[in-house]
């Protein structure tokens, strides 16, 4: 009975000094507290919840402290779910005898409330200014063929900052965020922004007579047109002598027509009126498609694809007998005459559009050039078509403006007119850039002898500056004189 009594006294003096812990596996929000003591506890949470946030931006490191998160954390309130320190002697004893000091683990689920108006300020006055850059577009260089190129910008996502934020106030992990720089790319240049760098070009040439310009980017199919009026802007769609650019609907409308493989004569004809630009052989073309009309069916074939403004009236040879006298809307225009052949004639854009719907059909097997012509033309005959305009290299006019190795599938023109004078030049072709593939038609008349060393730099520097324009990244530099 002694030996009991003094076995109780001993237990009864032992559970009076048991600490008050937190049970283990205990855990207030995702901070472990298991086997700690209210104050070792509170002493953590402090150590945890007061250290500043760090937030890694690029090469930015940046530290906000509770106030400047909008923070408010009442850490007493937290520990009160531990309450062994209110259990009297007698309870403590019991608990000790049975083991029941507290035996389940105790889960606090807490969230912080953010105060998003001072954590957005401080992420305003804080963070933004350093991290953030707005974009440098591209921009034309006045009295050149070249952009400024421009600069990506950055940013951050701040809604995903601020979520990070939640997520980690309350985590005893290392209290880091890494805030991912967001990419903001160059405003690109549009098109506007290169009909002007060409308006610029064409006033700086001080060429005296009518330009026409014509381009489409491929990849999305935007346009830019231009007619310089002597020196007047004014509506495109002159209707100018189309001469040799006239042997492209040419070869389409032998393409219509023959299966491939085409016979031996007949690419020898195509090949030497496109490579080496000579009439005969696109007499003999029409000839094949009919003896008589050969002209007026190519005609035929240009208006089913919707272009009404593009004629050829009759052969190539001296002294050919007038067909048929196309008019048109745009040789019926009154404000702009220039005059044209009233053997073969285009604009601008009819032969940009015919050259856009070879490119088209050459990419994909349901183009509609390939609808239209009911299957006849298809990709492989598209890509015939390009190759044997690749093989046309003058090294002038489009040409001359460009850049070496990239394909130019083009054809050139000019001709000798009624007065025995040339006063019109053209070039009409497929550019595959760097960055974009683009259509490109030029076309310059002037009243007066028109010579080819006055013609060719002017298209020169709008071929280029053209390019230049729809592959910014890679320009190429061609200084124009000073104005």
């Amino acid at each position: 009975m002694i030996s009991s009594l003094i076995l109780i006294f001993i237990s009864y003096q032992q559970s009076l000094r048991i600490q008050c812990v937190f049970p283990e596996n205990s855990k207030i929000g995702t901070i472990d507290v298991g086997g700690l003591d209210i104050h070792q506890a509170k002493s953590k949470l402090l150590s945890i919840l007061d250290k500043p946030m760090e937030i890694q931006a690029g090469e930015f490191v940046f530290y906000l402290n509770n106030e400047q998160l909008g923070l408010e954390i009442d850490i007493d309130e937290l520990l009160s779910d531990l309450n062994c320190s209110d259990m009297n002697p007698q309870e403590k004893f019991w608990s000790f005898i049975w083991n029941k000091s507290i035996p389940e683990a105790i889960i606090v689920e807490f969230s912080i409330d953010v105060d998003e108006e001072v954590l957005q300020n401080s992420i305003d006055q804080m963070i933004l200014p350093y991290v953030v850059r707005e974009p440098i577009p591209f921009t034309p260089i006045k009295g050149s063929t070249m952009y400024q190129i421009g600069e990506s910008g950055f940013t951050i996502n701040n809604e995903n900052l601020i979520t990070n934020i939640r997520d980690q106030i309350s985590s005893d992990e290392k209290r880091i965020i890494q805030s991912e720089l967001i990419e903001i790319p160059a405003e690109t240049l549009t098109m506007e922004q290169i009909t002007e760098k060409i308006r610029e070009i064409i006033l700086a040439d001080g060429f005296d007579g009518v330009v026409e310009v014509y381009a489409q980017r491929m990849s999305d199919g935007e346009t830019l047109q231009l007619l310089s009026w002597y020196g007047e802007e004014k509506n495109p769609g002159v209707a100018f002598t189309a001469a040799s650019t006239m042997k492209i609907p040419i070869m389409l409308s032998t393409y219509w027509r023959q299966d491939l493989p085409l016979s031996d004569m007949t690419n020898g004809w195509i090949e030497y009126m496109i490579v080496y630009s000579e009439n005969d052989p696109a007499d003999r073309l029409m000839e094949q498609i009919d003896f008589v009309r050969g002209p007026l069916v190519v005609t035929s074939d240009l208006q089913s694809l919707g272009f009404e403004n593009t004629f050829i009236a009759g052969y190539f040879y001296l002294g050919a007998p007038l067909i048929n006298l196309y008019q048109t809307p745009a040789n019926q225009r009154t404000d702009t005459n220039i005059f044209p052949d009233v053997y073969n004639q285009t604009t601008p854009e009819e032969i940009g559009k015919l050259l856009g719907m070879v490119y088209t059909c050459s990419q994909n097997e349901t183009a509609e050039l390939s609808k239209i012509t009911q299957g006849k033309i298809q990709k492989e005959e598209c890509n015939q078509i390009i190759d044997i305009l690749a093989r046309n290299k003058m090294g002038a006019l489009i040409e001359a403006g460009l850049p070496e190795g990239i394909k130019i599938a083009h054809k050139h023109g000019w001709s000798q007119e009624r007065d025995g004078l040339v006063h019109s030049f053209s070039d009409v072709g497929i550019i595959f850039g760097s960055e974009n593939d683009f259509v490109l038609t030029i076309f310059l008349y002037s009243p007066n002898q028109l010579l080819f060393d006055r013609a060719n730099p002017l298209i020169a520097k709008i071929s280029q500056s053209i390019y230049n324009g729809l592959n910014p990244n890679h320009q190429i530099s061609w200084p124009l004189p000073e104005d």
